[in-house]
């Protein structure tokens, strides 16, 4: 019976301590000097209506929610703390698909996916001047993103 309990308590202690992006989103956000913007589902849906219909077919409308936690502002210890908890992140179902580290800090971009679908992005910069967390959910085509890169590549290099 003891084997049980406590078998049963390590499991609530590790479920306690599980790591994720709303328990990192809640207990920062509210943070002084903190900027947080959420834009729900039915406000991403209400902007596809307003597309193009050559539009229809873009990454964005594949998007079903971005929410943006922006700590650049706050405080040294804050960000300090929330790079400690992003880093926690590995490992919790997301696979890193990009990791950028300078002297100024570093940014990481995590995914979840499933069947090459990707159902969440994860950007995530951390250093001492710049904290900032994106979350981006629905269902991306890696071949959006490829087309996106392609896009933007272009157009800084002009040819477009």
């Amino acid at each position: 019976m003891k084997k049980y309990f406590f078998i049963a308590m390590l499991f609530s202690a590790q479920m306690l301590c599980a790591v994720n992006v709303n328990s990192i989103i809640n207990e920062f956000k509210d943070a002084d000097r903190a900027e947080y913007v959420s834009v729900p589902w039915i406000l991403m849906k209400m902007g596809h209506m307003f597309m193009d219909e050559e539009d229809k077919d873009d990454i964005a409308a594949r998007i079903n929610s971005v929410r943006v936690l922006d700590l650049e502002e706050c405080s040294a210890r804050v960000k300090a703390r929330f790079t400690k908890r992003v880093a926690s992140l590995n490992g919790h179902g997301y696979e890193t698909m990009v990791r950028a580290k300078d002297q100024d800090g570093s940014v990481q971009i995590l995914v979840k996916e499933k069947k090459d679908i990707i159902n969440e992005l994860l950007i995530v910069c951390g250093g001492k001047d710049d904290c900032a967390l994106i979350q981006i959910k629905g269902n991306i085509r890696k071949e959006d993103i490829d087309k996106l890169v392609e896009q933007e590549t272009e157009k800084r290099d002009g040819r477009k």
